[in-house]
């Protein structure tokens, strides 16, 4: 890991415990959390994504959306100076949403392109087999959150983007009709760009890591172009692509986009006596 990168972890730490002291107020000693150690870098200096997108089945229609979103996040990185002064590369590949055996081989051929990561659909049936396979590459997987995978209270649903956003999406491809998840996956190239860059690794811990640290405490940047020249004089961004603030689930590769509410339970009733 890089001179930059240490001092970049070692200050975000220091500004994750300053946020949890100022959050309680209170005349006793607030615990002073313990910074999660960094991962080793183990990546090859050239970010490679995986994109898995239905065909088929019921999400088969948010397909081109998703490859849209990705592709336009590439090219605008990549003309920006790529990831650690690489290009990112990037191969499409048949989600086979409900069809197991489709999906593990489409797996395996992203694995023999060296994938670090795969962005793969909002389907809880695809993260069933992705995951387990992926745990056992080495491969980081991260899909938008379903109803059956969210936490309770989340918001699960495809972001509506903005005119100005269509219009780049449309710009991958012109033929594009339904934008469904455009955003959400515009949003997670982005992100795993910047935390590549972040660490400066494209290993999967690394990525996974630095994702679950992009999103703040630290200063807002919208882009990727403007997230690297605040890092480039500040430890730590928060950034906030199309699809807004996301959450990202470490253990399951899960990603919530907008604000999580917490849902109360409903109280108990009451007995009451008739008169």
């Amino acid at each position: 890991m890089s001179t930059i990168s240490s001092r970049r972890i070692a200050t975000l730490a220091t500004l994750v415990a300053s946020a949890s002291l100022l959050a309680g107020c209170s005349f006793l000693p607030m615990p002073v959390p313990t910074p999660t150690p960094t991962p080793t870098a183990s990546g090859d200096g050239v970010l490679r994504i995986g994109d898995m997108t239905p065909l088929t089945g019921a999400l088969s229609g948010t397909a081109g959306a998703q490859a849209a979103g990705i592709e336009l996040a590439v090219r605008e990185i990549n003309e920006a100076g790529g990831v650690m002064d690489a290009p990112i590369e990037v191969w499409h590949r048949d989600a086979g949403d409900g069809d197991p055996a489709k999906t593990a081989a489409s797996f395996a051929q992203l694995l023999e392109k060296d994938v670090d990561v795969v962005i793969a659909p909002a389907s809880a049936a695809v993260m069933d087999v992705l995951l387990p396979l992926a745990q056992k590459a080495g491969i980081l997987v991260v899909a938008p959150a379903t109803q059956a995978t969210a936490p309770a209270g989340a918001r699960v649903g495809p972001i509506v983007p903005d005119d100005d956003f269509v219009a780049g999406l449309r710009s991958s491809d012109p033929n594009l009709s339904e934008l469904s998840y455009g955003a959400e996956a515009y949003e997670l190239t982005t992100a795993l760009a910047l935390s590549a860059e972040f660490l400066n690794d494209d290993g999967a811990t690394s990525l996974s890591w630095a994702l679950s640290h992009i999103q703040g405490p630290g200063i807002t940047c919208t882009s990727f172009g403007a997230c690297l020249s605040v890092l480039a004089t500040e430890p730590a961004i928060a950034y906030r692509g199309p699809a807004g603030v996301f959450h990202y689930d470490v253990a399951t590769g899960t990603v919530v986009f907008g604000e999580i509410v917490t849902v109360s339970p409903t109280p108990k009733p009451t007995n009451s006596t008739k008169k």
